[in-house]
């Protein structure tokens, strides 16, 4: 049995114990105290600083924003720079400035205002402006619908985005891959099957030597196996054609063979070739048939077989072909 010595001295660690205790909690809430006054007095500068335009200097060029639209993307190279972690110090013209090419800002700038990407016309400044995207970590607008064909030197914003809508991508935010490029790979049969073969999904992207411009989209992947196949997801379309000029259309498959799959018929979609291609010798020549609406519907008001160029042939100045999964 413990003596009452023992008991006493017991007593008094446990009570010097929870005295260390609430010495260290007394401390702890005077500096949580300490922190809220802070806080609250450092709020209204806080706020006029949220609420200020923001003045940045890009290569020489100035810009005017906001600090919400700044930290739009969290993640992004702006928004740390003005999380307030870090001693900002503006120009004696009170402009931020940030060592970079500003051609393409106003890009970044009015994605992160609107959240939507438009790109530059040209393959070039696609490319440009993907560069400067990257080194401001913006991943949201390199994954933007508008953008999923990239490396594409045909077709417009415009034109990706109702490609992107026909596709009914269902928030798939994948970048197409450039397989096939004509002038770069070679306008034969063999560079074709190549270059697309077992590729997955793809579309296609035509220009004629008349500046007519169409495609087709598959999820079936192109073989050499002389097979026709179908598929209810593949569709044909046109940004510019023949019939009805820049009006940008959507022809639905209306019956099976909606592709052929053989070692010297490439890309080609429907019966009769509603779109297609074939060699001689090298050089690929382009053949278009309806063939009366088998495979694929006609647009609207439109029932002449050979509507998209005019005649039943064509003479392609360039091909893409992009494959969605590789």
């Amino acid at each position: 049995m413990a003596s009452r010595s023992e008991d006493s001295k017991a007593f008094e660690e446990v009570s010097s114990y929870l005295s260390k205790v609430q010495d260290l909690l007394s401390c702890e809430q005077d500096k949580a105290r300490a922190e809220r006054e802070q806080l609250e007095r450092d709020f209204p500068t806080i706020q006029q600083f949220q609420k200020k335009r923001i003045k940045l200097n890009v290569g020489g060029q100035v810009f005017m924003t906001t600090l919400e639209t700044l930290r739009k993307d969290p993640d992004s190279m702006l928004a740390s720079m003005f999380s307030g972690r870090f001693e900002m110090t503006p120009d004696d013209d009170g402009a931020f400035f940030i060592d970079r090419d500003p051609t393409y800002f106003r890009f970044i700038l009015n994605f992160l205002r609107t959240g939507k990407a438009l790109l530059p016309e040209s393959t070039l400044g696609k490319e440009e402006l993907k560069l400067e995207a990257e080194f401001y970590n913006i991943r949201a607008f390199l994954k933007a619908k508008g953008s999923f064909l990239s490396q594409c030197s045909l077709l417009t914003v415009d034109q990706q985005a109702s490609l992107a809508e026909w596709l009914d991508m269902g928030g798939r935010q994948e970048e197409g891959q450039l397989i096939y490029k004509a002038t770069r790979d070679g306008f034969s049969g063999a560079a074709i099957h190549r270059c697309c073969d077992h590729k997955g999904e793809t579309i296609t992207v035509i220009k004629t030597t008349n500046g007519y411009l169409f495609g087709g989209y598959t999820d079936i992947a192109w073989k050499s196996d002389n097979i026709w196949k179908s598929s209810p997801k593949t569709f044909l379309f046109s940004f510019n054609n023949y019939t009805t000029g820049n009006t940008p259309l959507k022809m639905n498959v209306s019956d099976i063979n909606t592709v052929f799959h053989g070692p010297s018929n490439f890309l080609w979609f429907g019966c009769g070739g509603a779109i297609g291609l074939t060699a001689n010798n090298t050089l690929l020549n382009g053949t278009s048939n309806w063939y009366d609406g088998k495979s694929y519907k006609f647009p609207p008001g439109t029932t002449n077989n050979h509507w998209l160029v005019g005649e039943g042939t064509f003479e392609p100045t360039e091909i893409e072909v992009f494959s969605l999964h590789i």
